[in-house]
C-alpha cells in the first residue's frame, strides 16, 4: 500500500505532509501521469473554492484517475474542501459538477445569533449509535467524540444516503455532517491533520494504523 497525496496549489497540503512524515507514513504526490495501485489510498485535501478544485482536478486529469481508482474499489479520503469534491455538487459554485462518489450536495452554513460563518474553530464530534451496511466500514470509534477537531469551512455536506454521515456536529438547527464515508470513500469537513493528537490518531485509525 501506498498513500498517494493531490497536491493542489491551494491547499493544507504541508500540514498533512508533517502528518504523514511524522507518523513515519511512506507517501507521494500523485499527478495526472501515473495510475495508483488498487491497494493505494488517494488523500484529497483542498482549501478553496469548489470551481477552483474541480477545475484542477479536470485540468490535471486527476478527476478521471480519482474516480476510475475508486470504481475499482481503491480507498479515497477526503480532507475539507476534498470532501465536498466527493459529493454531486456545491451551491458555492453552481453548475460545477463534483466527483459524485458520494451522492448528495454542499450548501452554506444556515445562519444563527449563536454560529459564526464562516465556521472556524474546535468542535467536538456527534457519532451516530448505529451504522448501516454502507457505512460500517468508516466506522469512527466512540473515544473520538470526546475531542476536539479543527473546522475552517462556511458549506457543509448533505448526503442524499442518510447512513452515509458518519458523524456530525451541532449546529442551532441541528447536527450537520462532519464526515461522511460511502463504500471505499471517506471525507472529513474538519482537518484532522490540524487537530493535534487526537487528529493524528484518527487519521492513523482510517489508514489501518
Amino acid at each position: 500500500m501506498a498513500i498517494q497525496v493531490v497536491n493542489f496549489p491551494f491547499c493544507n497540503f504541508y500540514s498533512l505532509e508533517r502528518y504523514l512524515r511524522v507518523s513515519s507514513h511512506a507517501f507521494h504526490v500523485l499527478t495526472g501521469a501515473e495510475s495508483p495501485s488498487i491497494s493505494d489510498i488517494i488523500m484529497l485535501p483542498g482549501v478553496g473554492t469548489f470551481q477552483q478544485g474541480m477545475d484542477y482536478l479536470l485540468e490535471t486529469g486527476l478527476a478521471p484517475m480519482i474516480l476510475k481508482h475508486a470504481s475499482a474499489g481503491g480507498r479515497v479520503i477526503g480532507i475539507c474542501l476534498g470532501m465536498q469534491m466527493l459529493l454531486n455538487s456545491s451551491s458555492e459554485s453552481s453548475g460545477v459538477e463534483g466527483l459524485g462518489l458520494i451522492p448528495g450536495v454542499c450548501e452554506r452554513i444556515p445562519l444563527a445569533p449563536s454560529f459564526s460563518v464562516p465556521h472556524i474553530g474546535w468542535n467536538s464530534l456527534v457519532l451516530p449509535e448505529f451504522l448501516h451496511s454502507s457505512a460500517v466500514q468508516h466506522r469512527i470509534p466512540s473515544v473520538f467524540s470526546c475531542s476536539d477537531f479543527y473546522f475552517v469551512h462556511s458549506y457543509f455536506a448533505k448526503p442524499s444516503i442518510a447512513d452515509s454521515t458518519i458523524a456530525s456536529f451541532e449546529h442551532p438547527s441541528g447536527h450537520l455532517a462532519a464526515a461522511i464515508g460511502l463504500g471505499s470513500v471517506i471525507g472529513f469537513q474538519f482537518h484532522p491533520e490540524k487537530s493535534g493528537s487526537a487528529g493524528y490518531a484518527l487519521l492513523n485509525h482510517v489508514l489501518g494504523r
